[in-house]
């Protein structure tokens, strides 16, 4: 059953098996996991329900209805980088790029060996990743809808040599509209909505309540009896009435920022580990200005990418719409940026994202903390001008850095002159969607938030299933591991249960 606002009366009181908090990829995973065992599951989300034909290509409409903050959550320390969140049923998969990587083995392997997380061996988690795989149509897009900014970045890649292929992605029906991000108008991507929610309510044993922020829980000898909070007007976004939920078992998959802070605000957690350990993957974007016509707003936004993983980052194409391309250019409003607009169509665009290998940031109560170190810099300004060298590569006449004050690189051999070590963090465009490991699961409570089973130490019935419980910086694309953990605290929460 799936409700929203205009179907709650001013006080509302439910009950449940398992309560979870939040319908994004590790809650919608949750919540399916716990489901097919017969458990009566009940999945809250602040954000609305959503159809593929509710959507609008409206970069103001996609940041007011679709995005945490609308679209303006940032972190703050030696840098700005701003952290987009989705907001609503579906979490960050409504308004990611869909892109899928199995967690790296080495990485499986340092979460079981280093920090004792015993469910997350590569044995154990193979089955999962391949469901994941399957559910969400996990497949590479055709050539006819990659189009030109995945397939001239391709050449230069190949003209270099260098690994790179076009991404795996889960959007199996990808017309290649090139406007991921402002929500999937014709249904192509497989949000988790439209795949793990939708198993879960088919069972019917789940219900998806929209509209619904939790605020405050009520606990007694170690354990949550009840969490409360307002329901939310989708047209105002205020709140209005009250609702209650009584459960046996609770689970947070708030995300990397919404789940610390939930634990942080309730006293259910300290902050010595709890919201400590924000990793986020900044990465930067570069463009390049090509003779032929590029279009970059149409076809994948997304497709291709280069692996440079063992150097600490990754190269990934993306593209942006016009008016968002305008606001991010690091060009001075006047004749500079007017000349860049004129030629929007024949621009490329591709950044690396960093691995987070010696930076470290925080999620408080009050906002975002995030210093990048300098390992990850100069990974940074490596990976701006491994950028640069496929697009000269490609054809490109010049290159914007992404870098303040910068004037256009305009030759292959100028690159290591404009691009160079000492550039401070604080000069570097970046971004970042990917928070992680605010919760990290271990086997010391000194060190971590949850046990190796994602129950949060000190309180019972309390689990915690989205990317905040990674021990680690992840170096890749994380919704296909988050969604393979929301099943592995699934089952560990099903146990519990009986």
């Amino acid at each position: 059953m799936k409700r929203g606002f205009s179907d709650y009366d001013a006080d509302q009181t439910w009950t449940c098996d398992v309560c979870v908090i939040g319908a994004g990829a590790g809650g919608a995973a949750v919540a399916c996991a716990l489901a097919e065992r017969g458990h009566d599951v009940l999945v809250l989300e602040a954000g609305s329900h959503w159809n593929p034909s509710d959507f609008k290509q409206d970069s103001a409409w996609a940041y007011r209805n679709l995005y945490q903050g609308h679209g303006t959550r940032a972190a703050v320390g030696n840098c700005a980088i701003p952290v987009p969140g989705g907001r609503g049923v579906g979490g960050s998969t409504l308004i990611n790029s869909a892109i899928c990587f199995k967690t790296p083995d080495g990485i499986l392997d340092e979460w079981t060996d280093h920090y004792g997380c015993h469910r997350l061996d590569k044995v154990s988690m193979a089955p999962r990743l391949d469901r994941v795989w399957k559910t969400i149509g996990v497949t590479v897009n055709p050539i006819t809808v990659q189009r030109n900014n995945n397939v001239i970045f391709k050449r230069g890649a190949d003209a270099l040599g260098l690994p790179g292929a076009f991404m795996h992605r889960s959007a199996p029906g990808c017309i290649g509209c090139g406007v991921c991000q402002m929500g999937c108008p014709t249904g192509g991507k497989s949000t988790v909505d439209r795949s793990f929610l939708a198993i879960a309510l088919n069972s019917g044993n789940a219900r998806v309540n929209g509209d619904c922020r939790v605020q405050t829980v009520q606990t007694e000898n170690g354990q949550l009896r009840s969490v409360s909070g307002r329901t939310i007007d989708p047209k105002t976004l205020t709140e209005a009435g009250h609702f209650t939920v009584k459960a046996k078992s609770f689970v947070s998959s708030a995300g990397p920022i919404g789940s610390p802070r939930f634990l942080l605000s309730n006293g259910l957690a300290d902050d010595t580990v709890c919201g400590q350990h924000l990793y986020i993957h900044p990465g930067c974007g570069q463009v390049g200005r090509m003779t032929e016509v590029v279009e970059p707003w149409y076809g994948v936004t997304q497709g291709f990418y280069v692996d440079r993983w063992e150097e600490g980052y990754l190269l990934q194409t993306y593209s942006v719409s016009p008016d968002q391309l305008y606001a991010a250019m690091p060009t001075s409003l006047g004749p500079d940026l007017i000349e860049v607009v004129r030629d929007l169509k024949h621009m490329i665009m591709a950044g690396p994202l960093v691995h987070d290998e010696d930076s470290q940031g925080q999620v408080t109560l009050n906002g975002l903390v995030y210093f990048m170190g300098d390992g990850d810099r100069r990974r940074m300004l490596a990976g701006i001008r491994e950028t640069a060298r496929v697009m000269f590569a490609a054809g490109a006449v010049e290159v914007y850095t992404g870098i303040a004050g910068s004037r256009p690189i305009q030759r292959e051999e100028d690159i290591a002159r404009q691009v160079t070590d000492d550039i401070p963090a604080r000069d570097i465009s970046l971004y970042a969607s990917h928070p992680m490991s605010t919760c990290r699961m271990g086997r010391d409570p000194a060190d971590s938030v949850v046990d190796p089973d994602g129950r949060v130490w000190g309180w019972d019935n309390l689990f915690i299933a989205d990317a905040s419980v990674f021990p680690t910086s992840l170096g890749v694309n994380p919704q296909v591991t988050t969604m393979a953990i929301g099943l592995t605290v699934g089952e560990a929460v099903s146990d519990t249960l009986g």
